[in-house]
């Protein structure tokens, strides 16, 4: 499966980069700045598509949406525990375009294409409220970003794939600039980026582009010619995360070359989802597992394979079976071990012991 986001800078019918859209060949792009979509790419995907809300609360003549091969199978609407995050959330419904897809071959994906003002929140409309809770440590303003965190902290779970990305008007090399000159530059804000990826991270989330990469890969060209701030994101669930397979920007040489966009788009392929037969899947729900109260300090569960009955002990083994030809490699401490995940937790076998952890957990 291949997932994209990209700010196409107010692409129209006849703008070039639908083609290198079509080039691209998504299952699911997560796009921003859009004017209007040509007829062969409407017969390509299903989509939601909104107008962008300006500064003053119109629509623009832009706006952000979701493009899917397969189907848009639901809403998914936005929203926070806080009621004055829900006004915002109304306010900002342009900008932030959720719904729950359906891949072709892929189970069920919910997503939100963001596009993230370069301005903050008005701060009359939070005249008088308590915006601590959400308001960023290290920032004086409110900012769309901590807007759509408030209603994904509200509303992910860890039974559900996710994938969150866009134009978030962030970067870390805001904050190095921040630090250095004391000032907000080039009309977008810095300071507080780290606390947005935590935040992020802590929710369960990976970025996709800064963690396959282990580096900031800049995704955006300044008007003066520099290209040295990633202000794209994608943001995917552990789940998602644990398929990554490669995750890249799109040709600057084409894309600034030809004007296609001041934006990169970010790439990111993923495994296949792995089907696993009905009878694993009853045998994996029917069991009980139990915690491993040794290992407290790497919090997992397990079943002993002598414990089962004689069909569960088969099952036992085509489960492994399956782990070892399907699984990946990832090393523990000296050693290495073969897992396989399904739905928010990983799987491995040592043994006559089956183990389980939850995704991200056992890292914590």
């Amino acid at each position: 499966m291949r997932i994209i986001t990209w700010n196409m800078r107010r692409a129209t019918e006849t703008s070039a980069a639908w083609k290198m859209l079509t080039d691209l060949d998504p299952d699911v792009a997560l796009l921003q700045e859009v004017s209007n979509i040509p007829k062969n790419i409407k017969e390509l995907f299903d989509i939601k598509f909104h107008k962008a809300t300006g500064k003053t609360g119109k629509p623009q003549k832009f706006g952000t949406a979701v493009f899917v091969k397969g189907k848009i199978i639901d809403e998914l609407p936005l929203s926070s525990e806080y009621d004055w995050v829900n006004q915002e959330l109304e306010f900002f419904k342009g900008n932030f375009v959720g719904c729950i897809v359906q891949p072709q071959n892929h189970g069920p994906v919910r997503v939100v294409s963001v596009y993230s003002p370069a301005w903050p929140v008005d701060k009359d409309r939070l005249n008088g409220i308590d915006v601590s809770p959400v308001k960023l440590k290290l920032n004086p303003n409110v900012w769309g970003t901590e807007i759509i965190w408030s209603a994904l902290k509200h509303l992910v779970s860890g039974n559900e794939s996710w994938v969150v990305g866009g134009d978030y008007n962030i970067s870390e090399t805001f904050d190095i600039e921040w630090q250095d000159k004391n000032k907000v530059r080039f009309g977008i804000r810095s300071h507080g980026s780290p606390e947005i990826l935590d935040r992020m991270h802590n929710l369960g989330f990976t970025e996709c582009l800064r963690g396959y990469n282990d580096k900031i890969v800049p995704t955006f060209k300044h008007p003066r010619g520099k290209v040295e701030h990633q202000i794209d994101h994608l943001f995917v669930t552990n789940d998602l995360y644990s398929r990554i397979q490669t995750c890249s920007v799109g040709d600057r040489s084409i894309i600034f070359g030809s004007s296609l966009s001041d934006h990169l788009p970010i790439i990111a392929d993923f495994k296949d989802n792995r089907d696993i037969p009905p009878d694993i899947e009853e045998f994996i729900i029917r069991n009980k597992w139990v915690f491993a109260k040794t290992m407290s300090e790497i919090p997992h569960y397990y079943i002993v394979r002598d414990n089962l009955s004689e069909n569960d002990k088969m099952l036992f083994d085509e489960f492994g079976a399956l782990i070892k030809r399907k699984g990946h490699t990832e090393s523990f401490h000296s050693k290495q071990y073969t897992y396989f995940n399904i739905g928010n937790y990983k799987y491995w076998v040592i043994g006559n012991v089956l183990n389980r952890a939850e995704l991200g957990l056992e890292n914590k």
